[in-house]
C-alpha cells in the first residue's frame, strides 16, 4: 500500500513539474553581438522613426498619412484603442515625446504584411506626468499601393525607468 501511494506521488509530482516549466519560455541572455540588418528591418526601422519623429512634431498629417484607416491599438488590461484616439492624444498639447530610441529590431515579411518587434525606449510627458520608459511593440504595416501603413500595433511597458544613451553608440566590433 505504501509503496503504491509514493508511486502515484511521484508520478504527480513529475506530472507537475514537467507542465509548469512548460508554461513559459525561458527568456535567453543578450548577446552582445553586431548583427548586420536586413533589408526589411532598414525599411520599417525608418518607418518606425518617421512616425515617432512625427509625434515629436506634432505633424498630424505626417502621422496621419502613415496610418491604416482601421488602426488599433491594443495594450495589456485595456480596451482597444482606435487609431484616430490615439494619434488625438500623442498630438495633444499635454503630450510630448522628448526623444526615443528604437533596438532589438526584427521583420517578418508576410508578403502584403510585415510583423515588426522592437523595444523603444522614450522620454515623454503626458498631462505632467512622466510616460518615460522601455516598451515592447509588435506592429503590423500593410502594403497600401507603393506605401507601408501601420495596421495594428500591440505594445507593452517592459519598465519606467529608460536607459536612453546620451550619445549614439557605434558599435566597435569588439563586443
Amino acid at each position: 500500500m505504501r509503496v503504491r501511494f509514493f508511486v502515484r506521488l511521484l508520478s504527480v509530482l513529475i506530472a507537475t513539474a514537467f507542465f509548469s516549466a512548460a508554461q513559459e519560455p525561458v527568456k535567453p541572455a543578450l548577446t552582445p553581438r553586431i548583427i548586420t540588418a536586413t533589408k526589411q528591418v532598414t525599411i520599417f526601422n525608418g518607418l518606425e522613426r518617421q512616425l515617432l519623429q512625427a509625434i515629436q512634431k506634432k505633424d498630424k498629417a505626417a502621422a496621419q498619412a502613415m496610418l491604416s484607416e482601421d488602426l488599433y491599438i491594443e495594450m495589456p488590461d485595456a480596451d482597444p484603442l482606435p487609431g484616430d484616439d490615439w494619434l488625438d492624444s500623442v498630438m495633444a498639447k499635454d503630450y510630448t515625446l522628448k526623444s526615443f530610441v528604437v533596438r532589438q529590431m526584427s521583420a517578418t515579411d508576410l508578403g502584403n504584411a510585415v510583423v515588426v518587434k522592437f523595444d523603444r525606449l522614450q522620454e515623454a510627458v503626458s498631462k505632467r506626468k512622466a510616460d518615460s520608459g522601455e516598451f515592447f511593440v509588435v506592429d503590423v504595416w500593410k502594403k497600401d499601393g507603393e506605401n507601408w501603413k501601420l495596421a495594428s500595433r500591440y505594445v507593452a511597458k517592459v519598465s519606467s525607468q529608460p536607459s536612453i544613451p546620451k550619445t549614439p553608440v557605434k558599435p566597435t566590433g569588439k563586443q
